[in-house]
Parts: C-alpha cells; structure tokens; sequence
C-alpha cells in the first residue's frame, strides 16, 4: 500500500482571481433557487382575490418577458370607490403588496378606472418580482452570499 498526502492552496472569493471569480459565480448560479418567488405569488393572488378575481395564468422569469392573465373584468369593480381602497394594504405581509396596492390606489385616483389600476398594479407586481430575480443573479448579490456562507475555492474557481 502507498500513502500519498495531496496539498493544494484553498481561496476565499475575494483572494481569487477575476477569471476564477466568474467560474465560482456561475457555479453558484447553477445552483440558486431564486428566493421569494412563493411570497410574490402569493402577494399577487392575494392582491387579485381581493378584487374577486383570478391570476390563471402567469411567466415570469429573471431574463425573459413576463406575462400574466386574469379573469378580472369591470364588473370586479363595479361601485368601487377611491375611499373604498387603502393604498397601505398588506394582506400578506410581504413587500410586493406594497407595489400592488400603491400603485393600485395611485392609478384608480389618476384615471378612475378600476380595471386599468388593476392592471397597472399587476404590471407593477409582476415588474419587481422580476427585479428581485434579476438582482439575485446579479455579481453583487452573488458575491455577497458566497461570502456570507464562506464558500472555499480551488485557484481555478471550483469548490473546494
């Protein structure tokens, strides 16, 4: 039997170089499970419920177009007034409601149509969750979790 002992040097992110940086950030971006992603659903059926209607169908992604669809009709708002709607509404708790429900509230008084507040608002919603995506795949946001967890790297990038 032979006995060999390897040695190899270990890096932090920062004490790599910019080539073996990018190796570990894409690394890591394989990875991810981009966070949040249930809350702002969730925000976005909340926000539609309440207007009794429906998301049925909805894309989103960090790089790509969004798109959503709604069985919301004029008839959801039906008598619905500006005093009736609180712009500060947080039936979730999560972030997004604020986009919706601002925007919402903001619309409505500017133009006095429910339905296209209702519309603005999703665009809204739907618009920052898929900047959070985007910021989440960012280098910044990247090399801040590799830090944060202490991630070790070969001289190359890879995990050690």
């Amino acid at each position: 039997m032979r006995t060999e002992t390897i040695t190899r040097a270990i890096y932090t992110f920062e004490e790599l170089s910019d080539r073996a940086k990018e190796k570990a950030r894409d690394w890591y971006r394989e990875g991810i499970d981009l966070a949040w992603s249930d809350e702002s659903l969730e925000s976005i059926k909340a926000f539609c419920e309440a207007h009794g209607a429906r998301l049925t169908d909805w894309q989103v992604g960090p790089y790509c177009a969004y798109h959503y669809r709604t069985d919301a009709t004029n008839a959801n708002f039906r008598g619905l007034k500006l005093r009736d709607v609180n712009r500060d509404n947080m039936p979730t708790g999560y972030c997004l409601d604020c986009d919706l429900w601002m925007t919402f509230y903001d619309s409505f008084k500017k133009t006095g149509d429910a339905l296209e507040a209702f519309r603005d608002a999703l665009d809204a919603g739907f618009a920052a969750w898929q900047r959070d995506m985007e910021y989440q795949l960012s280098d910044e946001a990247v090399d801040e979790s590799i830090q944060i967890n202490g991630y070790e790297f070969t001289e190359s990038g890879r995990l050690a």
